[in-house]
């Protein structure tokens, strides 16, 4: 699977990347992520997939941060 099937980003909808707002690909991604796991139902991989992403993309920078500084 490419990267472009999965991720929140390259499928949003909103004119300007707005993290912001309620419609943000990320924040959906999540959203829908933490729903089924909320009702205990089986996530399916492309869910997985596009949590994962978003995840990197709204977190990954703060872990490699974190990271870099824990080795100095």
């Amino acid at each position: 699977m490419r990267k472009a099937d999965y991720h929140p980003c390259f499928s949003c909808t909103l004119p300007d990347c707005d993290e912001s707002s309620p419609r943000c690909g990320l924040k959906t991604a999540e959203a829908r992520f933490q729903q089924l796991k909320a009702r205990g139902e089986t996530v399916p991989e492309d869910v997985r997939l596009r949590r994962a992403a978003a995840h990197q993309e709204r977190y990954g920078q703060f872990r490699r941060k974190a990271r870099w500084e824990g080795q100095q």
